[in-house]
């Protein structure tokens, strides 16, 4: 039997802990591991929801524009009517005083410079008028063209708007089909989480910044759309979290809720977190809590289309205001907390 040096021997051994300790930690936990296919769940959704989300911003991008134009076309009408009563007033003024008969001026006049004061009056005057019928000319054209414009963009916002339909039943099937399986890949993690808790008094499981839970408790998809311009000259200052109607939003931190209304938000929910940052929900269908303290996950309304949202895309409008001051992009943390 072949003997080793001492110093082999203890090489050897030391390797061989290093490789079994190496493999334990490089091990995936039970909650890594549905923490990962609830991720993979999500990519699946997201894949089908993208494009429909960019048709969705799409079509609300030409809602703004629509809204835009129309808001030109009150103002030019309104500056039509204004030039169109002045030379109303002119031509009227011209035909009681007959001042455009040139000959009645030559004939009336008392002597020569009487008739060239008269002329050059009547010199500016015509300037003046002309430069209104100009005026006038340049307004109905360009409100010609505006509203052939704003009829071409209202076809092709039915056009964009029967797509979406189209879109929006594909992916409101494909949701319900990914909400069985999404439910029990969580009460599975729920589980493996309080075992492991149980076990070694830690959780492996991954968390978003400062404990965050991720506000839509469902299959969901959204995109970056921080500073989208929206009607009436706002701008978007949160993020849309596509979702099936339904579907339950949590606290995202412990703290204390209020519940509000309004035509814009609908439905909507103001937490405020015991670190004093405060989170907005809007377009809620319906409450679960509205007031009170909650805890980080808990259910404390559910996913709607109140207030001025589309009722065929359901959505949480989700805001984070750090310290209860302005409102941050939400975009980055959301992708933190999943």
């Amino acid at each position: 039997m072949r003997k080793f040096p001492t110093r082999t021997l203890l090489v050897l051994a030391t390797v061989f802990m290093f490789s079994i300790v190496g493999a334990a930690f490089g091990a995936e936990t039970e909650v890594q591991k549905l923490q990962n296919q609830i991720r993979a769940l999500q990519d699946e959704v997201k894949k089908a929801g993208d494009a429909y989300s960019a048709a969705y911003w799409a079509l609300d991008a030409t809602r703004v524009e629509i809204a835009e134009i129309d808001r030109q076309i009150a103002a030019e009408e309104s500056e039509l009517a204004s030039a169109s009563a002045l030379l109303g007033e002119r031509v009227a003024e011209m035909y009681r005083s007959g001042s455009a008969e040139y000959l009645r001026i030559l004939l009336s006049s008392d002597d020569l410079n009487d008739v060239f004061m008269r002329l050059e009056f009547m010199e500016r005057v015509s300037s003046q008028d002309a430069q209104v019928i100009e005026d006038i000319k340049r307004i109905r054209a360009d409100l010609t063209a505006k509203r052939a414009g704003l009829e071409e963009l209202r076809l092709r916002q039915n056009e964009e708007a029967e797509r979406l339909k189209a879109d929006a039943d594909r992916i409101e099937a494909e949701l319900k089909a990914q909400q069985t399986e999404y439910d029990r890949l969580q009460r599975q993690l729920a589980a493996a989480i309080a075992a492991e808790k149980a076990r070694t008094g830690s959780t492996s499981a991954r968390v978003g910044p400062n404990g965050m839970v991720f506000p839509v408790n469902g299959p969901h998809y959204y995109q970056d759309t921080w500073g989208a311009a929206r009607s009436g000259g706002r701008t978007h200052k949160g993020t849309d979290i596509m979702a099936k109607e339904g579907v339950p939003c949590v606290a995202v931190l412990s703290g204390t809720v209020r519940a509000k209304s309004n035509s814009l938000g609908g439905l909507t929910i103001w937490l405020t977190a015991d670190n004093g940052w405060a989170f907005y929900y809007a377009h809620l269908s319906r409450y679960q809590v509205t007031s009170g303290r909650v805890q980080a996950g808990q259910v404390i309304g559910y996913v709607g289309s109140t207030g001025n949202a589309s009722a065929s895309a359901p959505h949480l409008h989700f805001e984070i205001h750090p310290n209860g001051g302005a409102a941050v992009n939400p975009y980055p943390y959301l992708r933190q907390m999943q």
